[in-house]
């Protein structure tokens, strides 16, 4: 699993990578708090239940999610552990618990784009390209 960090002119644009999906979601969630804070201290624990008809528009729902719930708690989003996935034809179904905490903001993230985003599945890893709008 890691994270990579691409150029960008203007926003934060990075690859996460897992075994896979949930994976690499879980390392795109703590791509969006690096981007934040170089380190958070968790001080709350929440559940995010999210659905989406593909893997991409579950990614910017899930991402989306993690921050505004953080913003709502006036914390910085630390990360999440996928508890549940279902993929169906038609849609596709997450629950995780993610937590948030204090740290030094760094940077402030006004939200998780459609621009660039790519969610490649390969037989032994998945990718999951996002675009944070700063």
């Amino acid at each position: 699993m890691s994270i990579t960090f691409l150029e960008h002119t203007a926003d934060i644009l990075f690859q996460a990578e897992g075994k896979n999906f949930q994976d690499a979601l879980e390392e795109a969630a703590k791509a969006l708090s690096i981007t934040i804070s170089e380190k958070v201290q968790k001080k709350e624990d929440f559940e995010i239940h999210e659905s989406a008809v593909n893997l991409e528009e579950l990614v910017v729902a899930v991402l989306s999610s993690l921050l505004s719930e953080s913003e709502v708690r006036e914390m910085i989003p630390g990360g999440l552990k996928i508890t549940s996935f279902k993929e169906g034809q038609d849609k596709v179904q997450i629950k995780a618990k993610a937590w948030a905490g204090e740290g030094t903001q760094k940077t402030i993230v006004k939200g998780v784009t459609y621009g660039m985003l790519k969610v490649e599945r390969k037989k032994d890893k998945c990718v999951i390209q996002v675009l944070l709008d700063i």
